[in-house]
């Protein structure tokens, strides 16, 4: 297509000027996701050792702590819950959520953290514990994997997971396209 003078000095002025709005790339949504943003999970504290508490602790934190319109509290009524135990699989961690099929809202979620396939990965099995349990909490908060994406996101296969361990900017961005 042969684009003509007038037409480029067009569009260049309408890039300019904010008339012309070039997509901006969106995350990838599940089906399924909380209602409001706002989840438990069952109290964890006696059931891990004080390095697992820790890992959860500070992953419920990267949420609470971001500017994403979310909060993830600790309730020993809670149906949701999290798992960390060696599993005889290749993921790391895997979230299961039980949800209504005609509006998508989750009613209970299970988050399961392989720490065999950790401990085989890790240089720094902390955070990539804590890289995991936080990207399976974006999950329960409507983000599917984006593994296609250039920008930085806890939801990207190929992420360090040794070194991000809190939702990025895009992430964030995208939780609150659904949590307004």
């Amino acid at each position: 297509m042969k684009i003509n003078k007038k037409m480029a000095v067009f569009l260049c002025m309408a890039l300019i000027c904010g008339f012309l709005v070039l997509p901006v790339q969106a995350a990838t949504f599940m089906n399924c996701g909380d209602a409001d943003g706002k989840i438990t999970v069952q109290s964890y504290k006696d059931k891990y050792s004080a390095k697992w508490t820790k890992i959860i602790d500070k992953s419920i934190a990267a949420w609470n702590d971001s500017s994403a319109n979310v909060n993830i509290s600790v309730s020993a009524q809670s149906k949701n819950v999290i798992k960390a135990k060696r599993y005889n699989d290749t993921w790391y961690g895997l979230t299961t959520q039980t949800h209504n099929k005609t509006s998508g809202y989750t009613s209970k979620f299970i988050i399961k953290v392989n720490t065999k396939t950790i401990k085989a990965k890790a240089t720094n099995y902390s955070k990539f514990a804590r890289s995991t349990v936080t990207h399976e909490f974006g999950h329960v908060f409507w983000l599917a994997d984006n593994p296609n994406t250039k920008k930085s996101s806890i939801m990207k296969y190929d992420r360090d997971r040794n070194t991000m361990v809190k939702p990025q900017q895009f992430d964030i961005d995208n939780v609150n396209k659904k949590y307004k």
